[in-house]
């Protein structure tokens, strides 16, 4: 009698498919052995399921769920499977803009990091950039405390992902009178966001900025006074407010890795 059949290990051999992949088959309906031998548990197959296994796997290939396999086996007929065709076709293309979205967001980070490497050397060193306007969104959400950054970044960041927002470039916009009293201080939180469409508001004005950046609790560092004092070591004049910004999350293992640019706007 088994003659007849092959076992599991020699329908692997020849079609290249896991054991525990056949046996998931088995378990999930969508192929199962012609015969069991329940005293030893061991499966055996039919010459004629390694061609139907075969068919499994160009399927597969070609994106087919095991639902989809299961449903054009158990129907057969050439207007199911070609509605199954069409389905595939459709999730594909779907699959494979996501795909694009992702590349593109991996380019644009991997070139963000590089620029953060890049960054890090120059930390500390005060310079003069002409910035061209920055749009995104504004939370007008005065922050007052550490505790109210924390509570207002959850609020901001389940807004972001009810709306299916993707922000590049997270930061403040802060009055000096402000800071000066309170340094955690913060008038608005700023974005900007992947999706352009978003980005309607302008976040960072266009113009002549007093530049530096900085790594770690901006809050407990001097930056801004020593940014102050370089400005008036250089006869330049600051506006009322200026502007923090970060853009590289992957780096920020905790506070003290934070990299952030501070932009004072010059008259």
């Amino acid at each position: 009698m088994f003659d007849e059949f092959l076992t599991i290990g020699e329908v692997s051999k020849s079609t290249s498919i896991p054991i525990s992949t056949l046996r998931y088959y088995d378990k999930v309906g969508l192929l199962s052995p012609a015969f069991k031998n329940e005293e030893t548990n061991y499966r055996y197959y039919t010459p004629k399921q390694i061609f139907v296994l075969k068919i499994i796997s160009h399927m597969r290939n070609m994106g087919f769920s095991i639902e989809y396999i299961k449903s054009h086996f158990e129907n057969m007929s050439y207007n199911h499977t070609l509605e199954l065709f069409e389905n595939v076709i459709a999730e594909t293309k779907l699959e494979i803009k996501r795909l694009k979205s992702v590349e593109k967001e991996l380019l644009e980070s991997r070139a963000k990091f590089m620029d953060s490497f890049q960054l890090e050397k120059r930390v500390g060193t005060p310079f003069i950039d002409d910035t061209p306007e920055i749009r995104g969104v504004i939370y007008n959400d005065p922050i007052h405390s550490f505790k109210d950054l924390s509570k207002s970044l959850k609020t901001i960041d389940n807004f972001e992902a009810a709306n299916n927002l993707h922000a590049t470039l997270r930061g403040f916009k802060v009055s000096f009178k402000h800071w000066e009293k309170n340094t955690y201080t913060k008038d608005q939180l700023i974005a900007n966001m992947r999706e352009e469409a978003a980005n309607l508001s302008v976040i960072i004005p266009a113009g002549k900025y007093a530049c530096v950046y900085g790594k770690g609790v901006f809050e407990e560092q001097e930056v801004v006074k020593n940014l102050l004092d370089w400005i008036k070591e250089n006869n330049l004049k600051p506006k009322e407010d200026f502007y923090i910004t970060f853009s590289d999350l992957i780096m920020f293992k905790s506070r003290k890795d934070f990299l952030y640019l501070l932009r004072i706007p010059l008259n």
